[in-house]
């Protein structure tokens, strides 16, 4: 059983729209239409270090030979600039971006999502012990209550989120990490720009810890080398259970040893259990993934691929079971469904702006028609006036009636059109922070309009049913009060009418 309770949420909006609309289907841009329809998400392996991005990607592939389909690993790796990511932070978001974006399109990367790996030397992580017989809720409210007074950071400038872990004899565990709001948001900004769905970010390490075999119930040690620094880290069970960063100025080559002996003693005297020294270029693949020809070429060298292939295997979980620390603003599963979400509100916009403008142009074309039709018949009946029959003279005329009849029918078609894009950029503009939309349904033009969402708490949603009413587009708003208990993540069920519905036809 895992815990997982991300309690706080940035200031940005974010929202999600889902339509029913005659039972249509509509698919995401950018997102492959037979994985929308499976529920399929094709997720990358994203490592983001001073001087280099890595990617590993989990792809089908058509074996000729043997008459089936396989999956290979797809490994990506492109230096960046030095001067992008400097001690774990984001220097120049704008040229990140440039370059994860060239690096995606270059490498021809179809996923639809990624689980980004990003250096720790910027987040802190601790492992709280409580009594066996805190549990359950008890031990979420425990855990809430820890870090209110134990948190050595302001809690409003960080983003936070823990898992509960395998217990000891005598207590439950729970670890919790943390990051500064201010670089968690200029590697998710990035990423944004770069146009990267981004459904979990966590540290190196975690990801290394799920890359590679351990000893089950072994404590070991490691070391991870970068020109500046030193990072000592312990794992146990695919756990980070202890990680501390030396500058390598600050602890010379001769004294990192004694170093990770006191570490070492420490950690052993603390857990009462004994830890070992291993190297982690000499760590093998944990065996689901270790026998992959891309790994295999990688001899001698495959330790630093461990945090995009521990990513990327994160990637690998189910819908609706990962529940593994994430250090976005939101949790791994409600970002899947954020990302879902504005892929799908992208493809509605496109498509209403789409068929607005195939009947701007039919429209137009047919009218050009109409008129050089009716120009070449006026031209015809003048020539053949003196000449021809009056029978022929009254079928021209026939045909030039028909002709602005259907003109006149396809005004009217097009006149009776709503554009319901008008009623969807109106309630987008007027959606407050703190209100996110799960559903909007419209049963016709002049009936009733209703939306169904999630609320922080119930200042967001006076604040939104005031913003509505505030709307020349919208009359009679009304919100009933309902769940009077529930103070947070309140639902809510909004509901109006257009003020004049005849502005949102085609004119």
């Amino acid at each position: 059983m895992q815990i997982k309770n991300l309690v706080y949420y940035n200031d940005r909006k974010h929202y999600a729209v889902y339509f029913e609309i005659l039972n249509s289907s509509c698919f995401p841009p950018q997102m492959n239409i037979l994985n929308l329809l499976t529920k399929e998400k094709r997720v990358a392996g994203v490592e983001v270090s001073d001087a280099v991005v890595r990617i590993a990607f989990l792809r089908e592939r058509k074996n000729k030979r043997l008459k089936k389909t396989d999956i290979e690993l797809v490994l990506v790796e492109e230096p960046i600039n030095d001067d992008i990511i400097m001690e774990g932070q984001v220097a120049d978001p704008g040229l990140l971006s440039k370059s994860l974006k060239s690096i995606w399109n270059k490498a021809h990367i179809e996923a639809d999502y990624a689980i980004v790996s990003i250096p720790g030397d910027t987040t802190y992580s601790r492992i709280f012990s409580f009594p066996k017989s805190v549990a359950g809720q008890r031990l979420t409210e425990a855990m809430k209550l820890a870090v209110s007074y134990q948190l050595p950071m302001k809690i409003e400038s960080t983003y936070l989120d823990w898992e509960q872990i395998p217990s000891t004899r005598s207590s439950n565990q729970i670890i919790l990490s943390t990051i500064p709001k201010k670089i968690a948001e200029s590697y998710i900004d990035a990423l944004d720009v770069a146009g990267i769905k981004t459904l979990a970010l966590e540290t190196h390490l975690s990801s290394i810890a799920r890359a590679i075999k351990l000893k089950p119930g072994q404590a070991t040690i490691f070391t991870k080398k970068t020109p500046d620094t030193t990072t000592v880290f312990i794992l146990k069970d695919g756990i980070l259970r202890f990680s501390r960063m030396l500058p390598n100025r600050v602890v010379s080559e001769k004294e990192l040893a004694e170093e990770i002996r006191r570490i070492k003693t420490a950690f052993e005297a603390e857990g009462e259990e004994n830890a070992v020294e291993e190297s982690l270029e000499n760590m093998p693949v944990c065996d689901d993934y270790a026998n992959y020809p891309e790994l295999m070429k990688q001899e001698g060298e495959k330790s630093r691929w461990f945090p995009a292939l521990g990513a990327v295997i994160r990637g690998q979980i189910e819908e609706g079971q990962d529940n593994i620390i994430s250090l976005l603003p939101v949790g791994t599963e409600e970002a899947y469904t954020y990302q879902k979400a504005a892929a799908f509100m992208g493809l509605v916009r496109n498509l209403t702006i789409g068929v607005s403008v195939f009947f701007m142009i039919a429209f137009l074309g047919f009218h050009l028609f109409v008129v050089s039709l009716a120009e070449s018949s006026a031209k015809a009946s003048a020539t053949l006036s003196e000449t021809s029959p009056l029978g022929e003279l009254t079928e021209k005329e026939n045909l030039i009636t028909h002709t602005n009849d259907l003109s006149e029918t396809a005004q009217n078609i097009l006149s009776t059109t709503p554009m319901w894009s008008t009623v969807l950029t109106e309630v987008t503009n007027r959606t407050v922070d703190g209100i996110t939309i799960s559903r909007f349904v419209a049963s016709s033009i002049n009936g009733k309009i209703d939306l169904t969402g999630i609320a922080r708490d119930r200042l967001a949603i006076n604040q939104f049913k005031k913003s509505l009413q505030e709307s020349a587009m919208f009359t009679g708003v009304d919100l009933p009060i309902t769940n009077l208990e529930q103070k947070g993540n309140v639902p809510f069920t909004v509901s109006f009418s257009l003020s004049d519905p005849s502005t949102i036809y085609y004119k």
